[in-house]
């Protein structure tokens, strides 16, 4: 993305600090995001948060986040049926350990239904962003807020239905949607300027993944990313090759077209045969701006003969 954009984004977007931006904060465990100091585990072998639920309820599985997409968010429980969404959020999400978020249509991007929570217009608003596949075997989503010069965010992803592999092992293609936040945003009115609360600014895009049950081995793309709020374009993103646990979980390098670093991904394949995949990304989404930073999640559906473009 270019300077020029960079700048028409974050005017348009009314965010006032530092060089534009004023939630700078460094991500986390940058330097070996997938070593095991940068990775946990529930206690019950589920994913962080160990409920993250699909259109069920159902529980997670055995996917592992790393910290470095994990962030703030701690645990989620997410219905896509009754759109509902509970999430332990740390540090200052609120009062109760347990925050009940809002269905707000209003900030849906396309797959995603958001969630918005504030407790009083002198705290943090946060807008939550979740989706599950079609067959309702893995759920993904992001939430965060800006508030005082930080964000507080992070992403959730993981199996409802326990993985396996394809028996015949092979290629299999998984197309889908892509949904982010920036560490910039829409400045809501509270207790007067410079406290008031930011709502994350966010981005939408598309999805492949090429899968290789054979070798066990993963890469794909994310294109068509769009802030929603200014219409303005960022570059396309690769999540280059890496391997596939046995477990069904998966972690890696993501870079631009020019092959520089942007970030890290990981994800978890999900269903009996691999029928879905989710996963999550923090990257820099401009190489010229070091401050910008975006984590984001992305939900695919193994390809069937017959579906449109970009399956076969």
């Amino acid at each position: 993305m270019s300077w020029r954009l960079m700048t028409v984004l974050v005017a348009g977007l009314g965010v006032a600090g530092c060089n534009g931006n004023p939630f700078d904060n460094e991500p986390d465990c940058d330097a070996a995001p997938f070593t095991a100091g940068c990775t946990t585990t529930g206690t019950d072998g589920s994913t962080d948060g160990g409920s993250t639920g699909g259109s069920t309820g159902g529980s997670t599985g055995t996917a592992s986040i790393p910290e470095a997409l994990k962030g703030n968010l701690e645990s989620v429980t997410y219905s896509e049926s009754a759109g509902t969404l509970t999430a332990v959020i740390d540090p200052l999400d609120a009062s109760p350990v347990t925050v009940t978020f809002v269905r707000n249509a209003t900030y849906d991007t396309t797959g995603y239904q958001a969630f918005t929570y504030q407790e009083t217009s002198s705290n943090r608003i946060f807008l939550a962003l979740f989706n599950t596949s079609a067959d309702g075997a893995v759920t993904a989503g992001v939430a965060g807020s800006g508030q005082f010069t930080e964000m507080v965010w992070g992403t959730n992803y993981g199996a409802n239905t326990e993985f396996s592999a394809p028996t015949s092992g092979g290629l299999a293609n998984y197309a889908g949607t892509y949904t982010g936040l920036l560490n910039t945003g829409v400045t809501v009115p509270g207790p007067g300027a410079p406290f008031d609360p930011s709502r994350p600014a966010r981005v939408e895009g598309d999805v492949l993944l090429n899968a290789d049950f054979t070798n066990n081995s993963v890469e794909g793309g994310i294109r068509n990313r769009t802030v929603v709020e200014t219409g303005g374009a960022l570059a396309n993103l690769f999540l280059q090759i890496t391997e596939i646990s046995t477990d069904g979980t998966f972690g890696g390098t993501v870079v631009f077209a020019d092959q520089t670093d942007a970030g890290t991904y990981a994800g978890a394949f999900g269903g009996t045969g691999a029928t879905a995949v989710a996963g999550g990304i923090e990257v820099g989404p401009d190489s010229t701006n070091s401050d910008l930073l975006e984590r984001g999640v992305f939900v695919g559906d193994r390809c069937a003969p017959g579906d449109p473009s970009p399956c076969p």
